[in-house]
């Protein structure tokens, strides 16, 4: 595997898919194509659609996967749909998300997510569009940086830390990653697992809200199982709480029937279930995997599949 970005759980995902010869598949977050050669390797003879809204990631993919013929699409995956229709697909047998950032955007020094590389502080996933980390961290109020460290990195000392930026800024812009972990620190203090664990979370919230990736999660899921053929599967990898969150909401919500409040005696809704949940709790890296890629630690992975007789 090529080292741009080490997929996670390829034959766990491979399992999943059930992919079938002749099928009609979508890699939802391509990355360097780790996981989109395994599934030609796999079974040579599906249709894959690829979807990256980083230029650099669609190049990488393209070139590793050159002896196969898949549509690569740069655009974020909230757009899956729209895509898709302009390639005149309606239907597919199945898809896979691998979410969060690539290892290879974080071992990128230039791209800004890490605290262990100095740099400017950018965390774009698609590098045309205009909001980066510092637009945030300098423009943001107190009152939004503290909401977006508590929200989306579910930090304790997301009001100290915004405020600690609210000072420093006054005094010069934060423009380095290396600008923002030392206002972190000097809330946090330095050198403890405390410290690391914030600057993480922090570092974590910010690229998150940067690139919208919660927001655009449930459109692309619903789109996702709105596109599956009857029997098709969609499989999501998740590395934070937040996410795994919007995955299991959505999934328990497509697998019921009725979703009226208790109090409502004769359904009125009209809500159907469209999915059949295969994980009941989602599936983890075994041992092996993890001490040989940390990343995938904390994988969390979650199947469903569409229900017979339903499409969308």
């Amino acid at each position: 595997m090529s080292a741009y970005h080490q997929p996670i759980m390829v034959q766990t995902c491979l399992d999943m898919l059930q992919l079938k010869a002749g099928g009609i598949y979508v890699d939802a977050t391509l990355g360097g194509g780790g996981h989109a050669l395994a599934m030609y390797q796999t079974e040579p003879k599906i249709r894959l659609y690829a979807f990256d809204q980083d230029a650099d990631a669609i190049a990488e993919a393209g070139q590793r996967l050159k002896d196969y013929n898949p549509v690569l699409i740069q655009a974020n995956f909230r757009d899956l749909r729209t895509s898709l229709a302009y390639n005149k697909v309606k239907g597919i047998d199945g898809i896979l998300f691998d979410l969060g950032v690539s290892s290879h955007q974080i071992d990128e020094t230039e791209r800004g997510f890490s605290f262990d590389r100095d740099a400017a502080l950018d965390m774009r996933m698609d590098r045309g569009q205009e909001l980066n980390a510092a637009q945030v961290v300098n423009e943001s109020s107190t009152a939004e940086l503290r909401r977006i460290f508590r929200e989306y990195g579910e930090e304790n000392a997301a009001g100290r830390i915004a405020r600690a930026i609210e000072t420093a800024r006054a005094d010069k812009a934060i423009a380095t990653t290396k600008d923002l972990a030392s206002i972190i620190e000097s809330v946090v203090g330095v050198g403890s697992k405390e410290s690391l664990m914030t600057k993480v979370r922090i570092f974590q919230a910010l690229r998150i809200f940067v690139n919208d990736e919660l927001g655009a999660l449930p459109i692309a899921l619903t789109d996702a199982i709105n596109l599956l053929n009857p029997g098709g599967r969609i499989v999501v990898m998740s590395y934070h709480s937040l996410e795994d969150r919007i995955v299991k909401n959505t999934f328990k919500l497509e697998a019921t029937d009725c979703i009226c409040p208790p109090a409502i005696i004769n359904c009125i809704c009209e809500h159907s279930s469209k999915l059949k949940i295969i994980t009941r709790r989602p599936l983890m890296a075994d041992s092996e995997e993890i001490s040989d890629n940390v990343r995938s630690r904390s994988a969390k992975l979650r199947v469903a599949e569409k229900k017979k007789g339903e499409q969308c």
